[in-house]
Order: C-alpha cells, then structure tokens, then sequence
C-alpha cells in the first residue's frame, strides 16, 4: 500500500531507499517500496504522530488478464469470474458455471499475485461468485538502523476472499454486492489482523432495437463502499474507497465479429481523476485482440477459446504511475455446463412438456369422465328396455375404450336384441302382407338402410344415418325401433352441434376468428337446418373481415396513404355502420387526405401563438385547449398546422402523465 507515515520509526531500517544500486536497485528496489509500504501501513508505529491513508497494491491493480489487455476498463463489461472485484453486477452476464485462474509474477522472483474465483449462474435466482487473491513477497532482507542486516527471510503476505451477488432487476439494471474478508500478516513483526469491506455494484444494458442505441452498457463500481479496517498492532489503518463509471458499446462487425468500446473514470480518496479505455475484437467466440490505455500507459493483450478452455494474456505496466517495467499477465478461464440461454431452452422444453403432459392428462381426465358417464346411461338404457340408446352409448364407450371388456359385452347384448326386436317387427309385417312377395323385399330394403344408417352412426355421419333410417322408415313407417334409431341419432347431432359451438364461442374470445369460424362451419355442415348457426357465422365472418380491414386500413395511414385507408375504412363501415372506432379511424382517414395548410384569420393566427407560448412554457394542457377551440371552427377544420399541433400536444401530455381532454 502507498502510506505517507511519520519518519520516528525506528525499529528496523529498510532498504527502501537505497543509497546506491545494489541487488534491489532500480525497478525491483521501487518494487520492494511498494510492497513493503503496504506492510508498514498495518505495523505499529512507535511514533505518536504517525498518519495513514493507504490504497492496498491489490486494490490498485485488480486482476484478470483481459481486464489489464483494455488498459483496466472493465467495470461495464465484467463478465468474468473477475466481476467478483470490477463489477459484481456483471455476474449475470456469466453465461455460465465458470472458474478463473489467474497469475502476475512481479518484479523480483520473491513476489506474486494470484486469484481464484468461481461463478454459479442460475435462471431465477441470480448468481453467485467466489474467488480469493492474494499477494505476498518472501526473502525481504531487514537491516536495523545501524544497517547491521537482521534477516535475509523476512515476507508479507496480503490475501482476500470475494462473496458476491448479482440479480437481475426491472428496466434492464442489475444490482451486485460484493463481501470482502481480508488478511494481513508480516513476519517483520510477528503480527497478522483482519478486516471486512463492502463493494457495491451495478449494470445497466438497455435492450434497444435500433442500431446506434444497441450493444450500450453502463457500469457503476462503489470498491471499499464500507470501508475494512484492519489492525494487526496498536494501529488501526483504513483503506481507501474510490468510484468507477464505466461505458461500453458494442459494435457487430462483419459476418461473426464483434468490437467493444471501453471508457472508465475513476475517483477515489488520495489521488484526482484516472481514465482508462479499451477496445477488443472478437471472433466468432473463437479469437480476442485487445488494446487499452491504462491512465498513461498503453496496454495490450489476447484471448483465445479452445472448446471449454479460454486463455488471456496483456503486457503493461503494473501500477498507474508507472513506477514499474511492463511485465506480463495471464488468466485461465474454465467454462463448464450448459450455457443459461441453452438451461432456459432446456427448461421451456420441460414447461412444454409439462403443459402436454397436463393436457394429455385433462384429455385422459375427460375421457374416463365420458366413458363412465357412457357406462352409467347405457345401463340405464338397458334396464329400461331402450336398446338403441344403449347400443349408441356403449357404441361411444368402446370408441373412447376400445379394451372395456364390459363395454363390449353391453353393446353385443344390446346389438343382439336390436337384431330380434327387427326380426320380428319384420316377421310379424311379412305374416300380416298379402302380398309375401313384396313383404320380403321390404324387409331386405328396411334391413339393408338401418344397418347402414348403424354404421354411419358410429362414424358419426349423423346426416347420412339419418337419412338412411328414414329411408328404412319409409317402408315400415311407425316402427318404434327406427323411430328410437333416428332419436338417438338426433340426440347425438345435437350434442356434438353443441359442443362444436361452445368451443367456437371459446377460440373466438381468445381471437382465434378462423379456427372458430372452422368450427362453426363444422356445425353448420352438421345441421343445415338450424338459422342460429347461419347468423352465428356470418356474424364471425364479418368479425374476421373487419379486423382485416382495420389492420390494412392502419398500416396505410402509417404509411401516409389516407386516400388507401379512406377507401378501406368505407368497405368496413360498410360492413358494419354503427361501429364506433372504425367511424373515427376513417374520420383520421379523411381528414388526412383533406387537411391542408391554410392560413387562420388574424385573431385565430393570435390566438394560435398564444397557445403556442402555453406549449413552450410547459402548460400543455391549456395549449390543447386552446388549438381545440380553433380547431372547432368550421374555416379551420381542415388546417394541417392545428392538427399538427393538437398531435404534439396529446402526445406531450400522455409522456407527462397529464390529462389530453
């Protein structure tokens, strides 16, 4: 940590500032200073007067080698395992479980700089980061003030543990947070102290269509926003906070590339305004080049993706000052799983599954519903001696439960006493006939149109059954078994008429005009004969055409084309002349077509500026009202500037929350 402290201390002499060039001189001795002042800054000072206002070299550098390729402007992108430390907002746009490994050797061989984390995205609960750095130096030599050396071996080591926190939010921002546990210790002195801190976060990426506003991210970075205080000795220091407002924009490029625009400023205690910018081309997902500009010092790095394996590599300097060579940096970043876009597909196939399943089991639900009522009604049928009702309901049963075993046995008893109730209906006309003849062959006709009127029946063609059990009426007119035929026959149409208009009624509700008009139609076909049916759908029919008509209608009024859209409009009202919203969309239509730029009187033209300085002023309601009055006067009826300027005014006034009336 850089520390301006009181110059009493005493207990060892440093070779902080050396003399002379020796084994730490030049780079490595500046190196040593800053490292070994960040100890100083948590040992005791045997001064009374000591001060401290520290920023931890971890702090000051952050980590991730893509980070440091975009010269450190990374708080608007962050999606990384490193977000945990620029921007914890930016977890939620790890697209999935994701491990980094990053490593910094510093200047001199004794001192490193590493970091581990680790993020868990999931699809409703947001995402979780982990991750621990650290940086320690070993082999620090200590000499007392007489320069006597006291130990070759003495180390300092720094090391931070990250739990962090990103959700997803209204109007595209995503909040983060970040909890930080921190340890210091030094050999030096023997002595080691802990501190906890607070980052905060947050993201904004607006979902914009057009091509200037696309590909925008806002970040907010609040390190330190409660600050850790750590004391390892009799003196407690407090670590800096700063500020960070990143923006990015994203740029597609070519067929597969992608470029992105960096910029951060930077506040902080101690120190004025940094800048940092960055720009990266990417791709395909599959190569990364990078180039920054770290305060004022270039940087440079590269990326490349193998399968599941990512590696990063930047070379720059390694503080802001560039108190130090340009070294180089490299991270390992483990991508594993399934991505949360491929987690959300999985799991909307798995609600479409589970929504089929569901219906099935509603299908499945309804058709035992049927075949118990089915079972209960064709018994009754049975004991009443109505033996074609029950042959049609066990006939139904079997259709929706072709293995009910009981079902079956019903429906071939009920068909057996059919047959001999036919039998003998017919035997008894033949014994009655004088002419035996001609009885026999009505017996064939009646026999051959009821058993096809049974087979249209379980078809449910009730039209043909019909006919044919009429057919076989004719022949042996008042037969009560033919008679039963073609009552349940009609029973049967009628149900499935009904059921056919319920459902239309539903798809209509839901919009669906033409697979409810299908279903009529289906109806229709079904019984011709019924009137209610025919002005059910030529009122649907006039429904569909009309939304088709107010539709086209609108798009020519976007498209400026009022004399198309009047030309619409009057077929619609046609169709339908007390419908309200299609007299005022042709009522705009006209007026488009017919509006025209006429000059006002010299009181109206007045008036209109009046209005106008209302509108200027911010009181849009008082402006409308007064272009409406002019505008109610039958010389302006048809100025375009009123019309124009009544428009802006609505429009200002529903932006605002205001009332347009």
């Amino acid at each position: 940590m850089k520390q301006v402290t009181d110059k009493k201390f005493r207990p060892f002499s440093f070779p902080i500032f050396p003399r002379q060039r020796g084994r730490f001189g030049g780079g490595r001795g500046a190196l040593l200073v800053l490292l070994i002042c960040s100890a100083i800054s948590f040992l005791p000072l045997w001064a009374q007067n000591g001060t401290a206002g520290t920023e931890n070299i971890l702090h000051e550098n952050g980590m991730s080698a893509r980070a440091f390729g975009l010269g450190r402007a990374y708080v608007a992108l962050a999606d990384d395992p490193a977000a945990v430390f620029w921007n914890p907002a930016g977890l939620e746009y790890v697209p999935q479980i994701s491990m980094s490994l990053f490593h910094q050797a510093l200047v001199v061989d004794q001192a490193a700089f590493d970091f581990l984390g680790f993020v868990y995205p999931t699809l409703n609960f947001g995402t979780v980061g982990l991750g621990v750095s650290r940086v320690g130096v070993g082999g620090i030599p200590v000499t007392d003030v007489n320069a006597i050396r006291v130990s070759d071996d003495m180390s300092y080591d720094f090391t931070e543990l990250y739990i962090s926190y990103a959700k997803k939010s209204w109007w595209s921002f995503t909040p983060g947070v970040t909890f930080k546990f921190q340890r210091q210790s030094t050999t030096i002195t023997q002595q080691q102290g802990s501190g906890f801190a607070i980052d905060g976060g947050m993201m904004y990426r607006p979902d914009f269509d057009n091509a200037f506003m696309s590909g925008l991210s806002l970040g907010l970075h609040f390190q330190n926003m409660l600050k850790p205080q750590i004391k390892p000795g009799s003196v407690q220091d407090t670590l800096r906070n700063k500020i960070t407002l990143g923006f990015m924009k994203s740029v597609t490029i070519g067929d597969g590339g992608k470029m992105n625009i960096l910029l951060d400023v930077v506040r902080g205690e101690g120190f004025g305004t940094r800048i940092h910018a960055g720009t990266e081309y990417q791709y395909r997902d599959m190569a990364t080049l990078r180039a920054g500009f770290d305060q004022n010092s270039p940087a440079f790095g590269a990326g490349l993706v193998y399968k599941f394996m990512q590696i990063d590599y930047a070379f720059g300097n390694l503080s802001y000052d560039s108190e130090f060579p340009a070294s180089h940096r490299f991270s390992l970043t483990f991508n594993l799983g399934l991505t949360r876009n491929q987690k959300i597909q999985i799991a909307e196939e798995a609600r479409r599954d589970r929504e089929k399943m569901l219906v099935e089991n509603t299908k499945e639900e309804e058709r035992q519903r049927r075949v118990a009522i089915g079972m209960q009604k064709g018994s009754e049928f049975l004991k009443e001696g109505q033996f074609f009702d029950a042959y049609s309901e066990f006939q139904q049963v079997i259709s929706d439960d072709p293995f009910n075993k009981q079902a079956k046995v019903y429906f071939d008893s009920s068909r057996a006493q059919i047959q001999n109730q036919f039998d003998a209906r017919q035997q008894e006309a033949i014994a009655q006939a004088i002419d035996k003849e001609l009885a026999e062959e009505n017996k064939k006709f009646i026999e051959l149109h009821f058993q096809q009127g049974q087979v249209f029946l379980q078809k449910r063609q009730y039209t043909d059954a019909l006919k044919e059990f009429n057919l076989a009426l004719e022949r042996s007119e008042g037969d009560p078994l033919i008679l039963e035929a073609i009552a349940t026959t009609r029973r049967r149409l009628n149900a499935e008429v009904r059921t056919l208009v319920t459902d239309a009624r539903g798809q209509f509700q839901n919009g669906n005009y033409f697979d409810a008009l299908r279903m009529l139609s289906e109806a229709l076909v079904l019984s011709p004969d019924a009137p209610e049916l025919k002005q059910e759908i030529q009122t649907l029919t006039n429904r569909i055409k009309l939304q088709q008509f107010i539709v086209e209608g609108l798009g020519l009024m976007g498209d400026g084309d009022y004399g198309g859209a009047l030309e619409v409009f009057e077929a619609a009202l046609q169709l339908d002349p007390s419908n309200a919203a299609i007299q005022r969309y042709y009522d705009q239509a006209r007026m488009g077509r017919d509006s025209r730029r006429e000059r006002m009187s010299a009181e109206d033209e007045k008036q209109y500026i009046i209005g106008t300085e209302h509108f200027l002023a911010g009181r849009y309601d008082k402006a409308l009202e007064i272009w409406r009055q002019l505008y109610g006067k039958e010389e302006n009826r048809f100025n375009k500037k009123l019309q124009d300027a009544i428009k802006t005014a609505e429009d200002r006034i529903q932006k605002t929350g205001g009332d347009s009336r």
